[in-house]
């Protein structure tokens, strides 16, 4: 599959239970070593916790994708035109709320609690960007259904 990466990001304060969200995203990508949380404090000083994955080695972003499972993947090619930027990524933003109860629920931008999730594509000379998109999609989506994925955490 033409993929890059894939990356997630969550923002979390300090009343929220950052380990849970680390727990949902290490689900949601299948690998929990490569969850990171850094905790540092905002501008007006109330402590901030940044949950991110950033999975670069392609069979296990290969994998974490197909994760997302049949129906959410099938949404992403149907809406791939308009996620994919002009850097080669498709972005798309995931509800915290649901996540943690082993839901893969997209959500827009400006909504409160959301996970934010880039997929960088692999694009050599004379590639269609869209085309890449719809062929890296179409086998996860394949993969997905093989492994019965998303299973619930």
């Amino acid at each position: 599959m033409p993929i890059h990466s894939i990356q997630w990001k969550a923002f979390s304060s300090s009343l929220d239970d950052e380990e849970l969200i680390a727990d949902a995203m290490a689900w949601l990508c299948n690998d929990k070593d490569s969850v990171v949380i850094e905790k540092t404090t905002s501008f007006h000083g109330p402590d901030i916790h940044i949950i991110s994955v950033d999975i670069s080695k392609r069979g296990l972003a290969r994998k974490a994708l197909a994760h997302l499972g049949e129906v959410a993947l099938q949404q992403l090619l149907d809406e791939s035109h308009e996620r994919i930027d002009e850097e080669n990524c498709i972005h798309f933003r995931l509800s915290i709320s649901d996540l943690v109860c082993g839901r893969i629920v997209f959500t827009s931008a400006g909504e409160y609690r959301t996970i934010k999730g880039k997929v960088k594509l692999q694009i050599y000379p004379n590639d269609v960007v869209e085309e890449v998109a719809q062929r890296l999609l179409g086998e996860a989506i394949e993969r997905a259904q093989r492994m019965d994925w998303p299973t619930t955490p």
